[in-house]
């Protein structure tokens, strides 16, 4: 099914993601941003939510990155308290300044889906993709995170 493996993503410091926002936002012709990706605490911060992990991978010769809320993920362990997030912070998401920028990172030539996961609850997903959509790639990054074989996922 995938032509490479699934593993983490950490973007390197240098292109910094804000730079590429900016150039993203001339190449759209936009004015300016509300929010751009930026490297924070080991993951891609965006706006005000806290880091999210990033996952790459490839399907059909295309780059994915799927990027999840650790608090979600963690919440999955039995006994753990899910740590709070705005409500509705998938569907307020600005694909199109989360997606621009880390499309043209150079680690994926220009050639990138994004997709944003929210884990309401164990084997529950809902996503939003900016780019081609692939929910196989997603599924299986959610199990390689959870252990858990089975997601329904819906669209954010």
């Amino acid at each position: 099914m995938y032509e490479t493996h699934l593993a983490p993503w950490l973007p390197k410091r240098d292109p910094d993601l804000a730079r590429l926002a900016m150039a993203a936002a001339d190449a759209a012709g936009l004015e300016n941003l509300s929010a751009w990706p930026e490297w924070r605490k080991g993951g891609i911060g965006f706006g005000p939510l806290p880091a999210f992990l990033a996952w790459h991978g490839t399907l059909d010769g295309r780059h994915h990155l799927v990027l999840v809320q650790p608090r979600e993920v963690g919440a999955l362990v039995p006994g753990a308290r899910l740590g709070t997030l705005p409500t509705e912070w998938l569907e307020g998401l600005d694909m199109e300044a989360l997606g621009r920028p880390l499309a043209m990172h150079p680690d994926f030539s220009g050639d990138v889906s994004v997709h944003v996961v929210h884990i309401p609850g164990p084997g529950q997903a809902r996503t939003r993709t900016w780019g081609e959509p692939a929910p196989a790639l997603v599924a299986a990054v959610l199990e390689q995170l959870s252990g858990i074989g089975e997601w329904a996922q819906g669209e954010g």
